[in-house]
């Protein structure tokens, strides 16, 4: 009799399964075809922005090309160059920039009609131009743009096109500024690699097989291989800076609440506490300055949406001379970084001694708990919302060992994670991460705001004005990488978790000299530590960022700080 009911049982389970995999196959083929619809789609984007920008002159197309941000702006503004002409050279520039690293989703065809509407309009003598009058702008694709998908990498989102221009790119267009082209992301936007199933993997610039960081890595790689002048990137835990610290490029997060964020599609609805903050990325810091400096300039995004404070650009503070007091660290305790992400934090550290600041040893509390509290936070439901979204998709290869984990539930995880502490304590240590219960996730929003208050006391008390530390634990990474080292992401997590404003600047680029050190120095004493050793040989050549960080609304400090590591690095 148990024998029957335990073979009945197993044949209706084998059944369930087969009609799950079934119907799973069937949702597959419908998908794929989505996918080549889609792909179809860009490669007509593509034809159409190619078949615009060919209808500019050569010389003049190179002319703009080579103009750096302020110079372009300029001659916008004097009407030496026309909105369309600028237009169609980002066109040129994104295309070159997409055949190396494929970092484009889709080009914006309505940019080439605002464009002839601004220059029409300048023709009238009395029209003040606004302060961003035809710049093009790159935009990541999850930020909101009137008639376009932000699928955030997902097939099943494909087709369902935004009904209406989120707050910032509405005052973008109010300042004159032209969305061109949306940039590539990661499936889910949880994952500093660069690869989804609708317009496959991203590239970095340097090293096909490396990269670009994620997940604005298609703004990074279109910045750093020259298509984009400016753009608009979006971060959640590390999401600007890490594709920035990866390619040269620059960029910041500033605190969620400077930016509105309504309409904004984020990686899990619903997530108080840890925010996505969109935030400028561009060659230099002086772009972002700028762009800062205009998008404050006054309280227009507090008009359109009253949850943003506001709080316009201080001028006074970015540009003062007073000397700072800041708090350093190479080494968070929870992940060592290799030897060249390091010597890059030293190197800032004396450039800012030299420009007559205080820099003092500071350690970050807690580090391996507020990982933990920042996983719990940032995926609330315990990966429920995302497994589900995942199994209804195709899911992209290099993503899943986060899946996996995703999957597994949570019971089983805290059960296992007692027998992996005793051999691999970290990874153990993260199993435990997923809630169990709302009680459990009241109980990590409540020590997420002790934190915090704990950090505030502790910056007033050693009267800091920022923090100075690395980025990443590696130069940017082989593509399949990223989802097996998540843990390598606590020193910008961190920040997120803080609410605070932080940025990347490139400092440095790796030499024989530190992958010499990495060999003799850096001793992997987990697999994790292996993972980070193994895959930062061979990257010789490659960019190296670190990171200064401020509390909220203390962006001018932070971008001043990051100006004068710029400039004491560039000569310039």
């Amino acid at each position: 009799m148990i024998f029957t009911l335990f073979a009945t049982s197993l044949v209706f389970f084998a059944l369930y399964l087969y009609t799950w995999w079934a119907k799973r196959e069937k949702r597959q083929v419908e998908l794929r075809k989505i996918v080549d619809r889609k792909r179809a789609d860009r490669a007509e984007s593509v034809k159409f922005a190619r078949e615009s920008a060919q209808k500019l002159n050569l010389d003049t197309r190179n002319k703009i090309a080579a103009l750096e941000y302020s110079k372009l702006k300029e001659a916008l503004q004097n009407g030496s160059i026309s909105c369309i002409d600028a237009v169609r050279t980002y066109y040129h520039k994104a295309i070159l920039a997409n055949e190396k690293t494929n970092s484009v989703c889709m080009f914006v065809k309505e940019a080439e009609r605002w464009a002839l509407e601004w220059d029409e309009k300048a023709k009238d003598p009395d029209f003040k131009k606004p302060p961003l009058f035809g710049l093009p702008m790159s935009l990541k694709e999850c930020v909101p743009l009137e008639g376009y998908d932000q699928t955030r990498g997902f097939v099943q989102d494909t087709y369902r096109p935004t009904k209406v221009d989120g707050v910032l790119v509405q005052q973008l267009k109010k300042l004159g500024a032209i969305p061109y082209v949306q940039t590539n992301v990661p499936q889910s936007l949880l994952s500093y690699n660069c690869s989804n199933p609708v317009y496959g993997k991203t590239t970095h610039p340097m090293d096909s097989t490396r990269t670009s960081g994620g997940s604005s890595g298609g703004e990074s790689a279109l910045i750093s291989a020259d298509g984009s002048i400016l753009g608009i990137g979006g971060d959640v835990g590390g999401s600007i800076r890490i594709p920035c610290a990866y390619t040269g490029t620059t960029g910041i997060k500033p605190s969620h609440l400077r930016f509105s964020h309504r309409g904004v599609c984020g990686s899990v609805p619903g997530r108080p506490l840890i925010n996505s903050n969109d935030g400028p990325m561009a060659q230099n810091v002086d772009t972002t300055v700028d762009f800062l400096r205009t998008v404050w300039a006054d309280t227009w995004i507090t008009e359109q949406d009253p949850y943003v404070p506001p709080v316009t650009w201080n001028e006074d503070v970015y540009s003062s001379t007073k000397k700072l007091k800041i708090g350093y660290y190479i080494d968070d305790g929870w992940f060592t970084p290799t030897p060249v992400c390091q010597r890059a934090v030293m190197e800032a550290k004396q450039i800012l001694e030299d420009a007559g600041h205080t820099l003092v040893p500071f350690k970050p509390p807690k580090v391996p708990e507020v990982i933990r509290m920042f996983i719990r936070a940032v995926c609330v439901d315990a990966g429920k919302y995302l497994s589900r979204k995942l199994m209804n998709d195709i899911i992209d290869p290099l993503l899943y060992t986060q899946v996996v984990l995703w999957m597994v539930p949570v019971p089983v995880q805290r059960f296992f994670a007692n027998i992996i502490k005793t051999f691999f304590p970290r990874f153990g240590s993260l199993m435990t991460s997923l809630t169990l219960s709302t009680e459990e996730l009241r109980c990590t929003y409540a020590d997420i705001e002790a934190y915090r208050s704990e950090m505030s006391n502790l910056i007033i008390e050693k009267n800091l004005d920022a923090l100075l530390c690395p980025v990443t634990v590696t130069p940017a990474l082989p593509h399949v990488v990223p989802s097996k080292l998540f843990a390598g992401t606590s020193y910008t997590a961190i920040f997120n978790l803080l609410d605070y404003a932080a940025g990347s600047v490139n400092v440095t680029y790796v030499t024989k000299k530190d992958e010499q050190d990495l060999e003799d120095n850096y001793e992997p004493s987990d697999p994790w530590y292996a993972l980070a050793k193994q895959h930062s040989r061979g990257t010789v050549g490659l960019p190296i960022g670190v990171q200064v960080a401020t509390p909220p609304y203390r962006e001018e400090t932070c971008l001043r700080l990051m100006r004068e590591i710029e400039r004491g690095v560039t000569g310039k």
